[in-house]
Formats: structure tokens, sequence, C-alpha cells
């Protein structure tokens, strides 16, 4: 029996150095395969429908959350509002867009109404159930509703996520990076792009 216990041993371990030799030496194309970003049709603040279509030309940095968060979605914002002001010129080419994925309580006027309070070039969006469904699953975004009622709160990953000017997958940064280290990473990203 131990013999059998150490067979079947050896051979997970095969398979798995296999499995990690095979990550590591295809990885830029296992990469290449997991795109990350895409086409999507959502609604702004004014209730207009907006497309990727507006973003190109800058680079695009997407937060995905819900008005009613109460920590990790407003210091995110406010990160981004701080961002922006420490970019100075550089923040030209940038285009921070906020979206929704509890699109029962964020309609148009309650993001433009819940933006004010952020830097005015931050861009909200809103959409139907299965348009921010879409959109997040193109985006590689977790959310789930969590709790009962009219105060349950949304489940949701903290990731950045920046488009190139040419609406292509750039990089991504942790939403819990303060200040100076987000300008940094945004930087290196755009730096990387140019």
């Amino acid at each position: 029996m131990n013999r059998r216990v150490l067979l079947v041993s050896s051979l997970a371990l095969v398979a798995a150095a296999g499995i990690g030799a095979s990550y590591f030496f295809n990885d830029r194309k296992m990469a290449e395969t997991l795109a990350v970003g895409g086409p999507f049709k959502l609604i702004g603040t004014d209730g207009q429908e907006v497309t990727e279509a507006a973003l190109k030309g800058k680079y695009a940095v997407f937060f995905f959350g819900f008005t009613f968060c109460p920590d990790a979605c407003p210091t995110a914002l406010n990160t981004f509002s701080l961002m922006m002001e420490k970019l100075g010129p550089t923040a030209e080419q940038v285009q921070p867009v906020f979206v929704s994925i509890d699109p029962a309580r964020d309609t148009p006027e309650a993001m433009k109404e819940y933006l004010a309070s952020f830097d005015p070039r931050i861009m909200g969006l809103t959409g139907t159930p299965e348009s921010v469904a879409e959109t997040a699953r193109i985006f590689r975004v977790y959310y789930k509703k969590s709790g009962e009622g009219d105060y349950y709160l949304m489940d949701h990953s903290t990731a950045i996520i920046v488009m190139s000017p040419e609406y292509e997958y750039a990089g991504v940064m942790n939403g819990a990076m303060s200040v100076d280290e987000m300008t940094a990473r945004l930087l290196e990203i755009m730096q990387k792009g140019s």
C-alpha cells in the first residue's frame, strides 16, 4: 500500500511539474488567449449610450463597484481623484471609468449624484443587468449580490484595469494602492505603451 501511495504521489508530482513547465514556457501564449476588455454598451450619467469608442485615444482606467459600497469604492474613487490631480497635464491622456455592478439601484441619476463628490473627469457607467454582467465578464471582473432587502451589498473584485488608447489591455492596478503607488504604476503602464 505504501508503494502504491508513493507511486501515485510521484505521478502527481511529475504531472504538476509538467503543467508548471508548460505554463512557464507558454505563458506568453496563455496571456494572449486570456483577453481582457472588449466591446460594451452601457449608459452614461446623462442617460446616453456609451460604447468603447468613447474611450479610444486615452488610457481608460476601469474600476467596477457600486454607489452603496461602504469602503472599497469610495476609497478607489478618491484615489482616482487624487491621482488625476497628481498627474498634472498628463491627466489629459487618462479617462477614469467607474462601472456600476448594481444596476438595480445605480441609475444614471444616482451615479451622477454619487460621482459629484469625486473628480469630475470620472466617467460613470451603468446599464441593464444583462449589459453590466456582459461587461464584467469581458473584463474578467467578479461580483455577486450579498444579502437581501434594501440594504444588500455587492461582493466584488477591486482590480483596476487599464486599457490603452487603442483600447487594448495595457495592465492592471490594485484598488488598495496609495495615490503615489497608483500614479507610479499608471505612468509605468503608459511608458510601456509609448
